[in-house]
């Protein structure tokens, strides 16, 4: 799982490797369409890198267990990684300011103070939140989870945006894996990171249609990417309970299956 490992294609970013990059809470809830989050734990959060949402949700109540190859490092040296590249990054959305809807952040300098946040939230709770298993250092396609323990699984900015990165035996293996361990999987974005939707996707939903799992493309409210506005939802035949809140799959308004 290498979610903080960006090789951007873009000729607009020259990052060279590893970027902790990670989101807020509010912002896997625009991702994912996640309402009201009580209720729906336990919730993995696959490829969560520097990411706060773990740390935010654990004060809302909500247990999430975040899971990354980056965990395995101490959190200063992540800390490091973010000073390093954080220019990189910041000039590369400048560059390619054309491709993205500023609606939601407003600027590029709104974009790298949220993700100052982030970072600071995870550092704060990161120690603690290690111990109390809440950061497992893992990589997607093989996860140190049992069957099922997951009610949801969520994928931010990994899967499908990395297309020239992981190839598409590797999102077919991840998308396995993730159902295995949890009943309901939801990823955004469905894009490349040059902009385009994922010529993985349609093979990939078709992978998973024979395993027997429903999967549908549902609208969120969050675009970032010019046309990234919808989720894959993933749940198995099997899958206890109802799907959660807008992005479940069945025919309701909003998205179709696929």
């Amino acid at each position: 799982m290498v979610k903080e490992t960006q090789y951007f294609s873009s000729p607009e970013f020259d990052l060279g490797g590893v970027v902790p990059w990670g989101r807020r809470l509010r912002e896997y809830q625009a991702f994912f369409a996640l309402g009201d989050l009580a209720g729906i734990g336990p919730v993995l959060d696959a490829g969560g890198g520097p990411s706060s949402f773990a740390a935010e949700a654990v004060s809302a109540g909500l247990r999430v267990i975040a899971a990354d190859p980056i965990y395995s490092f101490p959190g200063e040296a992540i800390a490091a990684r973010f000073e390093e590249t954080a220019a990189a990054m910041r000039e590369g959305m400048a560059r390619a300011a054309y491709r993205f809807n500023w609606h939601y952040y407003g600027s590029e300098a709104a974009v790298h103070r949220l993700r100052r946040e982030a970072l600071a939230l995870f550092l704060a709770d990161f120690e603690a939140g290690k111990a109390a298993g809440r950061y497992v250092p893992a990589a997607l396609p093989d996860l140190p989870f049992a069957d099922g323990a997951f009610r949801l699984a969520l994928s931010s900015h990994l899967l499908f945006l990395y297309g020239d990165t992981l190839d598409f035996d590797f999102h077919v293996e991840a998308m396995r894996e993730l159902l295995r361990v949890a009943d309901e999987v939801r990823v955004f974005p469905l894009f490349n990171l040059d902009g385009r939707p994922s010529s993985h996707l349609p093979g990939v939903v078709e992978a998973l249609r024979g395993d027997g799992v429903r999967c549908a493309l549902r609208e969120v409210p969050f675009e970032f990417q010019k046309g990234a506005r919808r989720m894959l939802v993933a749940r198995r035949g099997d899958a206890r309970g109802p799907s959660f809140g807008p992005g479940s799959c069945d025919n309701r308004r909003g998205g179709r299956n696929v």
